[in-house]
């Protein structure tokens, strides 16, 4: 474990005599500047991460910045009586890590006292659970929420006929572990008006019993009839959850995130969090662009550029489009050629057919690109990635526009190889989740043989076509263990055993800068994190271990020793009872149940994308 201390640095190993810059070497006098050091790290294998895979000895921080990185006798020279030390006693430092894709703003909302975990073996249990819940509430009205169902894990969703007996008044609504999937009781049905009249939106489900009456049971786009009516959380709770949730992001060494699919609400509870000092780190949001591309004229039309807050600590970038559904049980990702059942899902825009569809996607991109915003496109079929490229490219031909917008597609799970080297020729970047394939593994070999099982996440053949391929947990529906994603990056391996597309597999060097220089490009910010150089922002995340001699298994079993934002320690697992800077003892419980409930969702075995409002009770695009 590291040790922290103020006190001059008293020992040093023997090493190379520059600190390394940008490509060269300079004297450590010369990278100084004036004063000494605010704080140091030393005794480690500091990767730089840069283009060269530099390592080095230690690392100098003032002010918030790198000052210097080179060998340890090098950076002796910085440091005085008030300099901190940390030592990583033989660990590995490396840049922050940068989860691409997570969803903060419902983190720790889905876990008690907001929402109760419901991944049991059996519809019993599962409504046990709700029976307790039930129980506990003081409130008559109140709403009855549950996350986690697995209908691959149980013999079938919950239904309305399920929750009923022991819900009473109360309306339930049960996300699955995949969020892509709702079950509500009558009590939901009736205050959403959902009969069996209802109309579901294009790619949604209403399932329907053999009389055809609703059975709870919602899919994709259809979810949003109820989370309509579903009661918001405050803007207190979900800043409560941020806090949360921001001490789990520090206990695994992650100083930056990309929050995909928010609302104008969502962005105002960050902007007040970063105005008051207590936003624990940096955010690069998208705004949801919804189903069709007048709501997303009226969200751009009310939106204002945040004033007075730090671009580095909080940013808007650009806008989130949802395209297509997921290519597992779920069947709801759009493919050229069909499931094994025969069917081949479709888009989740706006639109009565596939034309239509296709055509609404390609004016929301367009929209959003005129105004100069970024895109980021969930598409997990092929026929979705496809749809999407064309799109980007279509709409990067129109009328003036800002260039280098960096859009990219999100999960990229099929991606054609053609077109993946299209994605290569215009910058196109992928932004994929060895976490998920890990969970997968073998899982989806029914659903689409086993051909395109080994093809899903196409890490080698990405990076081979020139794609830049950013990686993220999509957190909260797997914790945003980066680890595992390194270690499903390399050997891509089921988390139930069996390896598949062993072809796709990546180095663990490419896995790292998937996670730290990588995002940094997407995040348009390569300029100022993402690597451990001279005038970089001081983030970085120290490992108990050698992170790149340890074997590929036991990378999932490392420890975040401690991780600086901005040059402060804001995790040091060394101190006792410890959690976080940001969230201190305060925080113990919720990050302690964050990483109970993160073993539940490993359990389940799948994963998907986390809309992000859907958990605030807003509605929500699909």
């Amino acid at each position: 474990m590291p040790h922290l201390s103020r006190r001059t640095l008293i020992s040093a190993s023997a090493g190379a005599t520059g600190v390394a810059v940008a490509g060269s070497t300079v004297p450590a006098a010369a990278a100084a500047g004036s004063g000494p050091a605010d704080l140091v790290v030393v005794g480690g294998k500091v990767l730089v991460m840069d283009e060269r895979c530099r390592t080095a000895e230690a690392v100098a921080v003032r002010g918030g910045r790198i000052i210097a990185v080179g060998s340890a006798r090098d950076v002796k020279r910085l440091t005085g009586r008030r300099t901190q030390v940390l030592d990583a006693t033989g660990g590995t430092v490396l840049p922050g890590i940068n989860d691409s894709h997570l969803h903060l703003n419902s983190l720790s909302l889905n876990l008690p006292p907001y929402s109760y975990p419901v991944d049991t073996a059996t519809i019993e249990e599962l409504v046990a659970v709700v029976r307790d819940a039930v129980a506990a509430t003081t409130d008559p009205a109140a709403w009855i929420r549950g996350q986690g169902w697995n209908d691959n894990r149980l013999p079938r969703p919950p239904r309305a006929s399920d929750l009923d007996p022991v819900s009473g008044d109360h309306p339930v609504v049960l996300t699955d572990f995949s969020f892509h999937a709702t079950s509500v009781n009558t009590a939901a049905l009736r205050l959403a008006g959902i009969t069996r009249d209802t109309v579901p939106p294009p790619g949604g489900v209403i399932e329907k019993d053999a009389d055809g009456e609703p059975t709870g049971v919602l899919r994709e786009g259809a979810q949003n009839l109820v989370r309509a009516v579903v009661p918001p959380f405050s803007a207190q709770e979900i800043a409560e959850s941020v806090e949360a949730g921001t001490a789990l992001l520090h206990q695994r060494g992650i100083t930056s995130i990309t929050e995909p699919g928010i609302g104008l609400d969502t962005l105002a509870v960050y902007a007040a969090e970063a105005a008051a000092g207590r936003l624990g780190v940096r955010i690069t949001a998208l705004l949801s662009a919804g189903p069709n591309a007048a709501g997303l004229r009226s969200t751009l039309d009310a939106f204002s550029p945040l004033e007075g807050v730090d671009e580095q600590l909080l940013r808007v970038a650009g806008v989130k489009v949802f395209g297509d559904g997921i290519p597992t049980a779920a069947r709801t990702a759009w493919l050229h050629d069909p499931y094994l059942d025969g069917t081949h899902g479709s888009l989740t825009v706006d639109g009565a057919t596939i034309e239509e569809q296709v055509g609404e996607l390609n004016e929301i991109i367009a929209v959003a690109i005129a105004a100069g915003m970024q895109v980021g496109t969930h598409a997990t079929g092929d026929a979705t990635i496809d749809a999407v490229v064309a799109a980007y490219l279509a709409a990067t031909g129109r009328g003036r526009r800002r260039s280098d917008l960096r859009h990219y597609v999100i999960h990229a799970d099929l991606a054609p190889e053609a077109t993946l080297r299209t994605m290569a020729r215009h910058d196109i970047g992928a932004n994929m989740n060895a976490s998920i394939k890990h969970l997968l593994g073998d899982s989806v070999e029914s659903v689409l043989g086993p051909e395109r099982t080994a093809w899903q996440a196409p890490y080698r053949s990405a990076l081979d076509a020139g794609v830049r391929v950013s990686s993220a947990s999509d957190a909260p529906v797997t914790m945003p263990d980066w680890l595992v994603g390194v270690f499903g990056a390399e050997t891509r391996e089921g988390m139930y055993g069996g390896v598949t597309g062993p072809e796709q597999a990546i180095s663990r060097l490419e896995a790292l800068t998937s996670y730290t220089r990588t995002p940094a490009w997407q995040d348009h910010a390569e300029g100022w994190k993402g690597t451990l150089q001279r005038g970089m922002v001081a983030d970085l995340c120290v490992l108990d271990g050698d992170l790149l001699g340890v074997d590929a298994h036991d990378l999932p079993g490392m420890t975040v020793a401690a991780t600086v934002l901005g040059g402060v320690v804001v995790h040091d697992a060394s101190a006792a009872g410890a959690t976080s800077g940001t969230g201190g003892a305060a925080n113990a419980a919720a990050v302690a149940m964050s990483g109970r409930h993160g073993a539940d969702c490993l359990g389940a075995g799948a994963c998907c994308c986390k809309i992000s409002d859907r958990i605030t009770g807003r509605p929500f695009t699909a």
